[in-house]
């Protein structure tokens, strides 16, 4: 009699066992059927030598890649790439592109198992310039993510860029990209949904402000692929050579011993090698605007005066300035100012803040009047130009010439032009 008891409560065990299996089951066949939507457009990323790499992410998927051809050809090339989850829950896709032609425009499809997006719009990217190229323009801004709804402009910003786009090889973020802190979560709301018309055609470097400075391993990292540690990195673009750094919160450098270091190793290996020597950070060294002098960065002035250093961009302040060209104690070199838009064969370095991409001082979550501060202005002849409004700004370089245009986001009119003759 004891027998048939034990066969129940076998029974009675394994009776749950299938059910819980078969819900799994319809678990994995409601994913399997999930439709597969695209919740971030394909953004490009470290555009160097002859490679880029294609980003996209999708609510959902196992495999993915890009085919691509040369503008005007019939033969399209495949590449696969890799997936992951987020985050945030979605799934990011990866594709690498290699063995790129130099200066050259490609045009590409994206697919997520085997299902392709944006089928009607001609996506396209230009391929990095060779070394023996010296013509080419790129975009630099800061402090761009500001949420709408609170003031910011990142969406004007992105319809301001649109009309610059096949002219452009690639763009500089200048840190604060994202407000108020960084966040993942935040990064589609308060950029991606914005530059759908400019991100999947230009390639970005970016670096970190203070602003990203919050968890960047779990949130900024997430979101690009750099060169290097991601927070610190150089490359070479045609005669021009770049430098990103991180300067964490202001007062201390990131990582400060190991990045100075290597700053010092990177432009000391890169010599005379190429005509330009560009840095971008996100916090400003000597300055006339409402921000203070950040001795982190004004520290660096002897490195970017010993070897060479032509230009240093950064964002922070939220307005547009340039400076006239220092030397490595932060002092204007009066001889290099033929006048103060046309520096024919200068000396000492240009530094120009654009910070108002999307975030502009006296507007939103910034509300306090813009006012330069007299304390940071004892400096003679030390503004060469400055316009308070939403501004970003296009540089050019053209063999040994380099001209800057600083272009107003809401009218596109031009705040300020610049040109260095070497």
């Amino acid at each position: 009699m004891e027998r048939p008891k034990r066969n129940a409560m076998k029974l009675g065990t394994i009776i749950p066992c299938l059910l819980i299996l078969a819900l799994a089951s319809c678990g994995n066949l409601q994913k399997d059927d999930q439709k597969i939507e695209l919740v971030r457009k394909p953004y490009l990323q470290s555009a160097i030598s002859d490679s880029i790499s294609i980003l996209w992410r999708t609510n959902t998927g196992d495999n993915c890649n890009v085919r691509y051809k040369l503008r005007g050809s019939k033969e399209w090339s495949n590449a696969d790439g890799v997936t992951r989850i987020t985050n945030t829950n979605v799934v990011e896709h990866e594709v690498t592109l290699f063995n790129l032609n130099p200066a050259t425009i490609y045009e590409y499809q994206i697919f997520t198992d085997n299902q392709q997006f944006l089928v009607d719009q001609n996506l396209r990217f230009p391929s990095p310039i060779g070394r023996k190229d010296s013509i080419f323009s790129f975009f630099a801004v800061g402090d761009i993510g500001e949420p709408v709804e609170e003031g910011g402009t990142p969406d004007a910003l992105a319809k301001a860029l649109v009309p610059y786009v096949d002219s452009l090889k690639f763009g500089l973020l200048l840190g604060d990209i994202i407000y108020p802190d960084g966040k993942s979560e935040d990064y589609d709301s308060n950029l991606f949904q914005y530059f759908g018309a400019v991100f999947p055609y230009v390639p970005v470097f970016t670096i970190l402000g203070n602003h990203d400075w919050h968890e960047p391993e779990e949130n900024y990292v997430k979101e690009w692929k750099l060169p290097g540690n991601e927070y610190y990195y150089s490359f070479d673009y045609g005669n021009a050579h770049f430098v990103g750094l991180d300067t964490k919160m202001g007062d201390v450098l990131y990582d400060s011993a190991a990045q100075v270091k290597w700053l010092e190793a990177d432009l000391a290996s890169v010599g005379d090698q190429q005509d330009w020597k560009v840095v971008f950070l996100h916090h400003n060294g000597r300055s006339c605007t409402y921000k203070n002098d950040y001795k982190s960065v004004v520290g660096l002035y002897p490195i970017f005066e010993k070897y060479g250093v032509d230009l240093v961009l950064n964002g922070h302040a939220h307005t547009y300035e340039r400076l006239n060209p220092m030397d490595g104690e932060g002092q204007v070199v009066e001889r290099a100012m033929s006048t103060h838009s046309h520096y024919q064969t200068p000396e000492g370095f240009i530094s120009i803040t654009a910070g108002s991409g999307g975030k502009l001082r006296g507007v939103g979550t910034d509300p306090k009047p813009f006012h330069p501060d007299p304390d940071n202005c004892k400096y003679p002849n030390l503004v060469a130009a400055s316009s308070h409004t939403w501004a970003f700004l296009t540089l050019k370089i053209e063999g040994k010439t380099l001209e800057g245009t600083a272009i107003a986001t809401k009218d596109r009119k031009v705040v300020d032009q610049f040109r260095i003759s070497k």
